[in-house]
């Protein structure tokens, strides 16, 4: 890990040798830090072929600070972590919240963000986006999510919440160099920060010109029912989108589906 300024850490995968890579362009995930390191991890994947920087952005993981509670905030911290490494120009993927970041990222710096990935977000002032859904609330809001933990993440199927067990499990393959867990000001402001974004403004989709795939999972139970609506938004007014829908599959479709989503990830980065 490296501390920048006191306040971002950045953790750095790269897996293959330089005269392996397919890219010298880094890949940045800059909004809510995916899970730790996992042998089966679509970051795995992806670090394979170029390298990947994962930021704990302000008040989150081995970050210090106050978690912001707008969008916006955050997307500006992620850009003084950006100034501060001086990439040319870089790829961005980021899931959820980071979806919504990576998007203020790429209107502020168009000169720079070459392609973006966006995994289970959605457009700000989406389909039922104002984090509302009372079963959803009783789960994030809970001090201890106990055996509900995969509600929010993963479908009802046999299959997704089997999926999501060996996600919890793998979880604990990681002994080493783990994340803080999230404290309730990081919670709260995060869940401000979403409801916010559910406040309509479609002029920003249509200013975005990066290409971008948008990836939701199919009939998710996250938030709100209507999330692949917002995957589907995505893909109707961003140009040149690429939509993918996984079946059986709920918020956390990246990591049930981990292998398949990263080499569909390095194709079209590599495209």
């Amino acid at each position: 890990m490296l501390e920048i300024v006191d306040t971002l850490v950045i953790r750095v995968r790269d897996r293959a040798a330089p005269t392996e890579r397919t890219s010298a362009r880094p890949s940045l995930t800059t909004g809510i830090p995916p899970p730790p390191p996992e042998k089966t991890s679509d970051l795995d994947t992806i670090a394979a072929k170029r390298e990947v920087i994962l930021v704990d952005n302000v008040g989150v993981g081995g970050s210090t600070g106050s978690t912001p509670s707008a969008i916006q905030q955050v997307s500006l911290d992620a850009i003084d972590f950006i100034d501060a490494l001086k990439p040319p120009r870089y790829d961005l993927f980021d899931f959820s919240l980071g979806g919504q970041v990576a998007q203020e990222v790429a209107l502020r710096r168009p000169w720079q963000v070459r392609r973006v990935v966006l995994a289970g977000t959605g457009p700000q002032g989406g389909v039922n986006q104002r984090a509302s859904d009372p079963k959803v609330l009783a789960s994030a809001l809970a001090d201890n999510p106990g055996p509900d933990f995969l509600f929010p993440f993963f479908k009802s199927t046999a299959p997704s919440q089997a999926a999501g067990t060996e996600f919890l499990q793998r979880l604990s393959q990681r002994t080493t160099d783990h994340d803080a867990p999230a404290n309730l000001q990081t919670r709260d402001a995060q869940l401000t920060a979403m409801s916010e974004w559910g406040i309509p403004d479609k002029s920003k989709l249509v200013r975005l010109k990066r290409p971008l795939p948008a990836h939701p999972g199919r009939r998710r139970r996250q938030r709100h029912p209507d999330a692949p609506k917002n995957s589907h938004l995505l893909a109707k007014y961003l140009p040149n989108a690429q939509l993918s829908i996984y079946p059986h599959a709920g918020h956390e479709f990246l990591f049930q589906y981990a292998a398949k989503f990263g080499a569909e990830v390095n194709a079209f980065l590599d495209d």
